[in-house]
Parts: structure tokens; C-alpha cells; sequence
């Protein structure tokens, strides 16, 4: 490790991970952050679902009102879940309804 950071942080550091201002409002807003992430790149998925720390995520994100997100997928999210892990084609599949749905 550099020296430097050694030196910054206390033993036993932990650190976390989570939502920047901006997502964090829309998470309070209602909206559920669907990320993006590689399967095949990402770590051991363990109850069908990847860990935020094995995720390698794409770069894509959508936000989608939780509302509608329970209608969308057959999936339980807590009330204070603010993200979800998903799979490229789901972000795609999303893009497309939008635009079926402008279309009309």
C-alpha cells in the first residue's frame, strides 16, 4: 500500500459503498437505481443475486419508479433498497418499451 494512505486511516478502517447526492434524490424520490453489470466478469453470484463488491459494472445505469418496478419484475426489493444489480440485455429491454412507448 502507498505509505502515504498508510498512514491516513486508522487501523480497522472500514469503509462503504453507496448512492452520490444527486442518486441518493431520486432514491427518495421513489426511483430504484438499476445498474448495470457484466455477469461474466463479475464474482460468485450467491442467492441468484452478485454483491455490490463482486459487481463489474458497465457503466449503464437507469432509474425506474419503484412503483413501476414492481409491476416490471417478478423480483422482491425492500423498502430501503435503493439500487439493483442487472444484467445488460434488462437495460436494453427497458430502452426499447420507452421508445415503443414515445412512438405511440
Amino acid at each position: 500500500m502507498d505509505r502515504r494512505l498508510r498512514a491516513s486511516m486508522e487501523r480497522h478502517t472500514k469503509t462503504r459503498w453507496g448512492l452520490c447526492p444527486e442518486h441518493q434524490k431520486l432514491a427518495d424520490d421513489g426511483f430504484v437505481a438499476l445498474i448495470e453489470y457484466d455477469p461474466q466478469r463479475s464474482g460468485e453470484r450467491g442467492d441468484n443475486c452478485v454483491k455490490p463488491e463482486q459487481a463489474y459494472r458497465t457503466g449503464r445505469l437507469a432509474h425506474l419508479r419503484r412503483v413501476l418496478f414492481t409491476q416490471a419484475f417478478n423480483v422482491p426489493i425492500e423498502d430501503k433498497q435503493v439500487c439493483m444489480f442487472v444484467e445488460p440485455s434488462v437495460i436494453e429491454k427497458l430502452q426499447a418499451m420507452m421508445t415503443v412507448q414515445n412512438q405511440t
